[in-house]
């Protein structure tokens, strides 16, 4: 695979929160929204729109799995089928910070049936987001 193919469905560390902090900021002041495997909390990023001649910003997207959905080698196959979908996803998801939290049901979503939930959140987030101050 060519290096950009590889470059392009990647999960860099600019694309993820990675602080506690920035976790509970999502859930105090973000809104939310759960269906299916994953429930969603997400606000805006900081910084606004992007100027012009500048590239578009990526969302940051943090995953919170809890022992309700199952033992660690159960948690830790959700977080690689989750992360696996957001690696196809992310250049779509709107300049948001998202943290998805996985339900128990999603022990049994597939990576296209959670590609296809990024999705439809993408679409939802888009749209309540217009409406925001």
């Amino acid at each position: 695979m060519p290096r950009a193919d590889r470059r392009t469905f990647s999960f860099p560390k600019s694309a993820r929160l990675l602080r506690r902090s920035d976790y509970d900021v999502v859930k105090e002041r973000g809104r939310r929204f759960a269906e299916g495997p994953l429930a969603a909390n997400w606000i805006p990023q900081p910084g606004g729109p992007v100027s012009a001649g500048m590239s578009r910003s990526v969302a940051r997207v943090g995953i919170a799995v809890s022992s309700k959905v199952g033992h660690a080698v159960v948690r830790n196959r959700v977080k690689r089928r989750l992360r696996e979908a957001i690696r196809h996803e992310l250049r779509s998801l709107p300049a948001v910070d998202l943290v998805l939290v996985a339900r128990p049901s999603a022990t049994r979503a597939t990576v296209a049936e959670l590609r296809s939930w990024l999705r439809r959140a993408s679409s939802r987030i888009g749209a309540e987001g217009e409406g925001m101050p």
